[in-house]
């Protein structure tokens, strides 16, 4: 098992995106990416976004290169100046994770996971060691990286689904579900009862020896000085009292862009007019100089893309 994760993880990765991944980088590479991809370095610096740093409007941490926080449901985290941060997924450590997950399960526990009568939360404790590996655990996002696996396992077992992009994913619905409880609610209700007498001994005891309820709280609710404070009630659970429904669809699927469909397909005109348009790009770059070997390869690897594909033929 450590082999396998040893294995997938040792796999060329680079989050371009990610100030904190690109701090661990050699100068020479950052130079190197920057000088081919320079608006890379401009976005990472716009992180935080939106929220006031309360529980109910953290602070989205929002860096182009992760999982859209509206596809999931985030977890926030407060931080050492009491504020709280939603920090989102990474699409590369997402897709790791799923990867790794794919791998180490069966497809008789992803058929079992998929409707077991039990709350997700357990069947994402069952996930742990992937989101752990990867550090996304706790993130609020193991439903979606148990359907990114479920939904397209086929693909990243035979090698045709090898990052984020290609990935298939749900969308995000919200629904609502009928519901009744029968509880039992207790109240402080205080209220004050008047009486006719010709004594206050004969005024007391006709109010507190009634016996006919006149003076019980429920005969003079609408009277001044009534007053109700719930303080506890006692339920047994609510009971389903309909079908369950589609509310409204929070984040759209994501249709995954498969390699193995660009073969069958072949390139459109449009697919052409954007190969036409890489290749000017390479033509006209200058950033590949002695010394940037990173952005050299970079520049090859582009170049080899359009060599595969420019010659395919049109459907």
């Amino acid at each position: 098992m450590k082999k396998l994760i040893n294995k997938i993880l040792k796999e060329e990765t680079i989050a371009t995106t990610s100030r904190k991944a690109r701090s661990q980088w050699s100068p020479e590479a950052a130079q190197d990416l920057e000088a081919f991809h320079p608006d890379l370095f401009e976005l990472g610096e716009q992180e935080e976004t939106g929220g006031d740093g309360s529980w109910s409007n953290p602070i989205v941490n929002n860096t182009p290169g992760n999982v859209p926080t509206s596809s999931y449901e985030p977890h926030s985290q407060r931080g050492s100046d009491e504020k709280w941060v939603v920090n989102p997924v990474s699409k590369i450590a997402f897709y790791k994770a799923t990867q790794i997950l794919t791998k180490i399960k069966d497809s008789n526990w992803f058929t079992q996971q998929e409707d077991d009568g039990e709350h997700t939360y357990h069947r994402v404790a069952q996930m742990e060691m992937p989101l752990k590996v990867v550090g996304i655990r706790g993130s609020g996002i193991g439903d979606k990286v148990f359907w990114a696996a479920s939904d397209n396992r086929e693909g990243i077992l035979d090698g045709s689904i090898t990052n984020y992009d290609q990935l298939v994913l749900r969308a995000f619905v919200k629904y609502e579900l009928p519901m009744t409880e029968d509880v039992r609610v207790y109240k402080t209700i205080t209220y004050t009862p008047t009486i006719e007498a010709y004594s206050q001994e004969d005024a007391f005891n006709n109010i507190s020896m009634d016996e006919d309820g006149a003076y019980s709280s429920g005969e003079w609710s609408n009277r001044p000085g009534y007053d109700e404070e719930e303080y506890d009630w006692d339920g047994h659970g609510g009971e389903i009292d309909g079908p369950i429904k589609v509310v409204s669809v929070l984040y759209p699927e994501e249709s995954g862009l498969n390699e193995s469909i660009i073969k069958e397909m072949g390139p459109g005109p449009e697919e052409n007019d954007i190969m036409s348009e890489l290749q000017e790009l390479v033509n006209e770059w200058s950033g590949c100089e002695e010394g940037m070997p990173v952005a050299c390869r970079y520049k090859n690897q582009v170049q080899e893309l359009i060599e595969k594909y420019k010659s395919k033929p049109l459907n």
